[in-house]
């Protein structure tokens, strides 16, 4: 992993900070994109990464893993985690759901008919 993160944010951690980085997906030898990412907790820190189908699915998917890793914290269930002060950390955890990712309604010559 190249250790220059292309994007970072420090979150607040009782009176000090919190590094979360994120690194430059890039196209795996299997032929899926990964998004490494760093959390730097006190005690250690944490790299991992995500997948995805191109980069921005797999930079997506590692800021939803980490907001989901973050929220689940004793740290953060205690309130002791925040973003500019606020519990609200500003990261993705919705991304992929909605619209985009349900089925198409099927075509009005195969509509369902009922009663009319």
């Amino acid at each position: 992993m190249d250790d220059a993160a292309f994007l970072e944010r420090k979150f607040e951690l009782d009176g000090g900070g919190l590094l979360v980085r994120f690194y430059t997906p890039f196209k795996a030898p299997g032929g899926e994109f990964q998004c490494q990412y760093s959390v730097g907790w006190p005690e250690q820190e944490v790299r991992r990464y995500a997948c995805g189908l191109d980069g921005v699915q797999a930079l997506m998917l590692a800021m939803r893993t980490v907001h989901t890793e973050l929220v689940e914290s004793d740290a953060y269930k205690g309130g002791r985690l925040t973003w500019c002060g606020q519990a609200d950390l500003d990261l993705p955890p919705t991304w992929g759901g909605g619209s985009l990712y349900d089925a198409p309604p099927p075509p009005d010559g195969d509509a369902p008919t009922g009663p009319a």
